[in-house]
Formats: C-alpha cells, structure tokens, sequence
C-alpha cells in the first residue's frame, strides 16, 4: 500500500528518520513544494497575460487610463 503524508518542514527530517528505522516500511521524500507566485508571476507566466499586463502598463505610462468606481457586494 502506498500513503502520501504531509509535515511540516521542520518535522519533516524527524519523521523520515522514525519511517526509516522500521524495517518493513520504505519512505522518500516526493519532493518540495512549488514556490508560490505573486500576482505578478503568475501574469507574466502566459504569453497572452504578458502581452496584455504589458500593454496596460504602456497604457498607464501614456497617461490612459480609465477609473472605475467600485461595486460594492
């Protein structure tokens, strides 16, 4: 049978160490977790996001912008 276990990082060594003393259990590490992204990131990841962020950012400098109130939920 095969169980994926979450721990804390500072956990994660000891627990490894317990899974790995006992004889009929065999353990590794499936690896760290994907560095979240900021917003930012995220919308330069896409070709077409990077396009259209870029093209808002040109627009900003040029002075075109349009305000917007906001909607209250």
């Amino acid at each position: 049978m095969k169980v994926a276990l979450e721990f804390p990082d500072e956990k994660a060594a000891f627990v490894m160490e317990l899974l790995h003393s006992l004889p009929y259990m065999k353990a590794k590490p499936l690896g760290r977790k994907a560095k979240p992204q900021d917003e930012t990131e995220y919308l330069l990841s896409s070709p077409a996001n990077a396009r259209a962020l870029n093209a808002a950012i040109e627009r900003t400098n040029r002075g075109q912008m349009v305000e917007h109130d906001l909607i209250e939920l």
